[in-house]
């Protein structure tokens, strides 16, 4: 089968199980909004940034690695029972420091219970994330997305009956653990097709995994920095309701940040087989990822923006007022809201699909070194915009500081990649797609006006979309033929 036609199955497998997923991620988001209102999303959004931050010491670049590994080593078994086993061993570590840690911070006692709960649900996912990557290895996305959707099921099942029951945010985590607990289990089992499941200790191998993991792994922390802390920095130097008009536009956002990673995830194997083989295809491959990233985040971009109003509103039901309306900042006489963040936010998710591809490509170059000290810098930068601006300005400063830092982001990838490896993109199509996008703008803008509803609006912006694209010859012809010509 082509490159072409691998990462064109893996990718409808990703798509169609990802609109489901997405669906039903936003129904859980709109009865997650509608039961705990601003103060409640502060509260929620905090135990999720503080278990993130534990979660990603926990993590430290085993699952990069294990990817890495699996596409160039003749023993899959022994690359997955050995990183499996060693990062089973520091998740269950973290994860019991971050239940015991929370305890000192001054936070409110449901956060603190809350928190316990979720470092347990996070513990199965961190292990679950490192079963994926065989998935990901043998072109089967198709089992990882259904076990996905399984879990966000019955997550939204447990989140509604919490709800209704009025329990309480720790048993929304608890949601969460049955959810996690339900992947890990059923992708063990799958997994075992592709891999002997289990643990091993080779001593020699831990070592070699740990020196190839390290310098990701110290890259995922500062990344994690100039990226998420700033909702823990809110919930120290501000307080919950700030944290919640924040987190507001955060928790759509996530949906829309997974996309880039997921379908470069399709394509990594085989990239990173044309770049260490020094194959003449990877320059191709390359072309077509970026292609594909602008064609999908310029939409999305747009009407995200136009529309955020309606969006978050829709979403927040009988709360939509006040999701959009409660603000502890004002900006030139206007009062900044939800709303507001989430079109700043929004940018800055548009321009990560670009550093993502090339942090992708970094890794496929196995230079993942050189992004140490440039990774720990825009961390530095990061914090000190929002010690800056978060007293001033509140949520607003801490958007502002994570737009900046996403360009400053994408600059450095570019240099370090453009720096060891000859990757020529043509700009062909990028004025083509900006145009589009621009057009759709308008029209969504002007549909706005006239008060149409903002489902309708959408819908007719993608379908302009789609046809301006065409129109302007902005899908390279021989793409469309090589995905849907017969293997």
């Amino acid at each position: 089968m082509s490159y072409t036609k691998k990462v064109a199955f893996n990718t409808v497998a990703q798509f169609v199980g990802k609109a489901v997923g997405i669906a039903v991620a936003l129904v859980t988001t709109a009865v997650l909004f509608r039961y705990l209102g601003v103060e409640g999303v502060g509260k929620y959004t905090t135990s999720f940034a503080f278990v993130a931050f534990v979660s990603v010491f926990a993590d430290f670049g085993l699952g990069w690695t294990m990817l890495r590994e699996l596409s160039i080593a003749k023993d899959q078994s022994k690359v997955f029972k050995n990183i499996f086993a060693f990062r089973f061993l520091i998740a269950l570590v973290f994860h019991l420091l971050a239940i015991a840690v929370i305890w000192f911070f001054n936070y409110p006692i449901d956060v603190k219970l809350a928190v316990g709960v979720l470092s347990v649900a996070w513990f199965f996912q961190t292990l679950n994330s490192t079963v994926v990557s065989v998935f990901i290895q043998n072109y089967r996305l198709d089992i990882t997305v259904t076990t996905e959707i399984v879990g966000k099921i019955l997550v939204l099942g447990a989140v509604y009956g919490v709800s209704q029951m009025n329990l309480g945010l720790p048993y929304i985590m608890g949601a969460y653990f049955a959810g996690n607990m339900v992947n890990l289990g059923v992708n063990l089992l799958y997994a075992r097709r592709y891999v002997d499941v289990g643990f091993a200790y080779d001593k020699q191998y831990w070592k070699y995994a740990m020196k190839q993991a390290f310098p990701i792994g110290l890259t995922l922390v500062f990344g994690y920095v100039y990226w998420k802390i700033d909702s823990l920095m809110l919930s120290l130097m501000k307080g919950m309701t700030d944290v919640g008009i924040y987190g507001t536009p955060y928790k759509l956002i996530e949906v829309l940040q997974t996309f880039p990673a997921l379908f470069l995830g399709t394509t990594f194997p085989l990239v990173t087989k044309y770049i260490v083989d020094n194959d003449a295809r990877k320059e191709s491959a390359f072309q077509k990822e970026f292609d594909f990233l602008i064609l999908a985040a310029v939409p999305m971009v747009v009407i995200t923006f136009v529309l955020a109003a309606p969006i978050i509103s829709f979403i927040a039901g009988s709360r939509g007022a006040e999701f959009t309306s409660v603000s502890t900042v004002s900006l030139f006489g206007s009062a900044m809201t939800a709303v507001s963040t989430l079109r700043i936010l929004i940018l800055s998710v548009g321009i990560s699909f670009i550093s993502i591809l090339y942090n992708f490509t970094i890794v496929s170059l196995g230079k993942q070194k050189q992004m140490i000290w440039p990774t720990i810098s825009l961390a530095i930068f990061n914090i000190i915009l929002n010690l800056i601006l978060i007293p001033r300005i509140s949520y607003v400063g801490s958007a502002l500081a994570t737009l900046a830092t996403e360009i400053a982001l994408s600059i450095t990838v570019y240099f370090i990649v453009k720096k060891n490896m000859h990757l020529p993109i043509k700009l062909d199509n990028l004025a083509r797609i900006i145009a589009a996008g621009v057009i759709i703008g308008i029209i969504a803008q002007m549909l706005m006006y006239f008060q149409v509803d903002f489902i309708v609006i959408a819908i007719i912006s993608l379908l302009v979309y789609a046809m301006l694209v065409l129109l302007f010859k902005a899908v390279p012809i021989e793409l469309l033929k090589q995905i849907l010509k017969k293997s």
